[in-house]
């Protein structure tokens, strides 16, 4: 059935568009919609304009019935790269959406045989004379036009060294059917611009010390700076030059992100057992940055204990200096990382440090605090994001500090006075954060396990997000100091252990109190619990000392500060970092902004007997019960979904626990007005937890016996 460009009757509501329907075929579905265009009559308006005729009439409309790819097997999925009707042209949306997010579903292989094979088979038809010979030639065309494409944005998939198969699979095939054509002229020019690449970044390992791999501009400048030279330290570093160097870093790390690796289902290894972080290197790298500038604010303030106050101070305020010119330099990955050390709570609970502060860099460093803050889905950072991420410089227009305002705008015109634009690295935690939402929310595939092909879609919105930003730091021009990167390295991190032991060291226990007045303590977000997925037991170790210090501290819990989304050991990475096109950027305040929150909810789960730190979040419906929920839930734990019957949901709350009904309508049995947490519970667990329950009420009596 064709219907792409079919004629309906005229769409009389006044909409551009409308869906309709859906359409099945053979391994495929369509979403079918109504699409309102203007209509123009060309042979009229131009006898018209020939006779120098005011020929302006009034508008014609036309509705065009159009169909969208929404699920399909792998097979049709590929087939709609090279549309067998020739009226139609190659959607390159779907092109795009597809080589973005294939790997989630298929291989490289895979997709290779399917065109090859269809390749093949309309070129077989062609040699036959049979009918639809234009038709044919053009999906031939439109194969090669894909592979090109296919290789020219996406050569890591096919960097494979030293032996590059799939490659040669490629050469092979168009050397075959097409050897004087544009496929094979291309593929050779990549194999052979691939190998000579290989060959020298061996000669360039060759040549530096101790095996140390270095970029380009890094090894010219190791080269010039041979010479021995004062080592820095941070007293003589200044804030504009960390800053600098910081955002070099970041940059590096940010262009070099893959962006599929930051789909839900790669970084997070999703149902996968015993796979790891590995899978994702290039967010690995990323995170592992920001951990490492998260632990140099802490080490800095912590290591050296008989410093004084003041001096100490001095460390705080600077590190506020180097977070605001961070902000102008649009680095929000190291504003964020130095915020986060910043926040910790073995910083945070130097109450008279803090007290220190001068009324001036306090205040700079509570607006800067503002900026991620959690209200309303990170509402003012992706403003920001959308205002500033293409642009050429900085905006603080909106400061609501007479001095800061001032002080960046003189900055920045400095920067445009000398020609330098600034490019943007954006805090990476809130792309990964939305893009595992999106994977935990949504199917992977509907209706006999076609592939959804419109959560695909939806991740690509984020993911193009993603590589217009890295197209954007291109436009930093800052060149890399060895120097600084010799003594970022060397300093020692701490462990959370002992940089809390140093803290009490600093200001003992009974002496701590709250710091300076900020806002309250918000409810764990969704994102900063996504964020610990990589979390290993050490880190929850810590986690939990960080509780029991609160504690001991006495500090009403409503005041302190999240502890930072990130804050953990480099090798133990954790996952925090948290409708666009690839010519303009707008985001989404939400990837659920098409969801009608009356009928729909995300709910979390966690496992019980396991960390709260780890679990699934499962998008909930009006029409889903009890029973399916936790089949789904123990599919995505790795349980028996068989044995679904001895396990119960459970909604936490506030002052304990609400049972959800066994067999009832679970989306209307929660309570909706509190933080959707949930523990899945084999029932038998039940009759210890109650016993459990009762001897803690009895023992918290005698206590209360005893005091009196």
């Amino acid at each position: 059935m064709r219907a792409l460009g079919s004629r309906v009757s005229l769409d009389k509501s006044g909409e551009t568009n409308r869906e309709w329907g859906e359409e099945r075929e053979d391994g495929v579905i369509y979403t079918v919609s109504l699409k309102k265009v203007r209509h123009q009559t060309t042979s009229t308006a131009l006898q018209k304009l020939t006779h120098g005729e005011n020929w302006f009439q009034p508008l014609q409309w036309e509705t065009l019935k159009v169909r969208t790819l929404k699920a399909g097997t792998v097979e049709r999925l590929v087939e709609n790269l090279a549309p067998a009707d020739e009226d139609q042209d190659a959607n390159s949306m779907h092109l795009n959406v597809f080589l973005a997010t294939y790997r989630a579903f298929t291989t490289a292989d895979d997709v290779l045989d399917i065109l090859f094979r269809r390749y093949q088979q309309y070129k077989e038809h062609r040699r036959r004379g049979e009918n639809g010979k234009d038709s044919r030639h053009h999906v031939c065309r439109i194969i090669q036009s894909v592979l090109c494409i296919w290789m020219d944005i996406y050569l890591d998939d096919f960097h494979d060294p030293p032996a590059y198969r799939l490659l040669h699979r490629v050469l092979e095939f168009a050397e075959t059917h097409m050897p004087d054509g544009e496929l094979a002229r291309q593929t050779r020019h990549r194999l052979d611009r691939l190998q000579r690449n290989e060959v020298l970044k061996a000669q360039q390992k060759s040549r530096v010390p101790n095996g140390h791999h270095l970029t380009h501009s890094e090894d010219v400048l190791f080269m010039e700076n041979s010479e021995s030279e004062q080592p820095l330290d941070f007293d003589t570093i200044s804030a504009r030059t960390m800053a600098e160097q910081l955002t070099y870093m970041d940059a590096e790390l940010f262009k070099k992100v893959v962006p599929h690796h930051c789909l839900g289902s790669v970084w997070s290894r999703r149902d996968k057992k015993g796979k790891s972080t590995t899978d994702a290197p290039t967010v690995k790298a990323t995170i592992s940055q920001f951990n490492a500038v998260s632990f140099l604010v802490i080490a800095t303030i912590l290591r050296n204990t008989s410093i004084s106050t003041d001096d100490r101070v001095r460390i705080i305020e600077k590190w506020v200096d180097v977070a605001q010119e961070c902000r102008i330099l649009k680095n929000f990955s190291s504003l964020k990382a130095i915020i986060s050390g910043l926040q910790s709570n073995p910083i945070y609970r130097l109450s008279e440090t803090w007290a220190a502060l001068s009324k001036e860099k306090l205040s700079e460093y509570e607006e800067l605090c503002t900026i991620f803050s959690e209200e309303n889905n990170q509402m003012t950072w992706r403003e920001i994001l959308v205002k500033e991420g293409t642009a050429k410089y900085a905006d603080t227009s909106n400061s609501q500090l007479k001095h800061v305002r001032k002080e960046s705008q003189q900055k920045i015109q400095r920067q445009r006075l000398s020609g330098v634009m600034q490019g943007t690295v954006p805090y990476l935690g809130t792309f990964l954060t939305d893009l595992m939402m999106l994977d935990t929310a949504m199917p992977d595939t509907v209706d006999s396990n076609l592939i959804n092909f419109e959560k695909k879609r939806k991740e690509f919105e984020v993911l193009a997000q993603i590589q217009l930003l890295q197209k954007t730091a291109q436009n930093y021009n800052i060149l890399s100091d060895p120097r600084f990167k010799a003594w970022f390295d060397s300093v020692e991190h701490l462990r959370y252990e002992e940089s809390y032991r140093l803290s009490c060291e600093v200001q003992p226990l009974s002496d701590s109190m709250s710091p300076p007045a900020q806002d309250s303590r918000k409810e764990r977000s969704l994102r900063k619990r996504i964020s610990r997925l990589f979390s290993t037991s050490d880190w929850e170790t810590s986690s939990a000392n960080s509780n029991t210090s609160q504690s001991e501290d006495r500090v009403s819990e409503t005041s302190m500060p999240d502890s930072p989304d990130s804050l953990v050991p480099p090798d133990k990475m954790s996952a925090s970092s948290s409708s666009s096109s690839l010519t303009s950027l707008e985001m989404s305040t939400s990837p659920y902004k098409n969801y009608d929150q009356s009928s729909n909810c995300v709910i979390r789960v966690s496992l019980s007997g396991e960390s709260d730190n780890i679990y699934k979040s499962v998008l909930l419906t009006h029409q889903d019960h009890t029973p399916g929920v936790i089949k789904s839930l123990m599919s995505k734990f790795n349980l028996d979904a068989e044995e679904a019957e001895e396990y119960q949901l459970v909604q936490v709350l506030p002052d304990g626990e609400l049972q959800i009904p066994d067999h009832g309508n679970c989306f209307y049995a929660i309570n909706q007005s509190v933080e959707p947490n949930f523990i899945l519970r084999k029932k038998s667990e039940e009759g210890t937890l109650h016993r459990k329950a009762r001897k803690r009420t009895t023992l918290r009596k005698l206590m209360e016996v005893v005091s009196n």
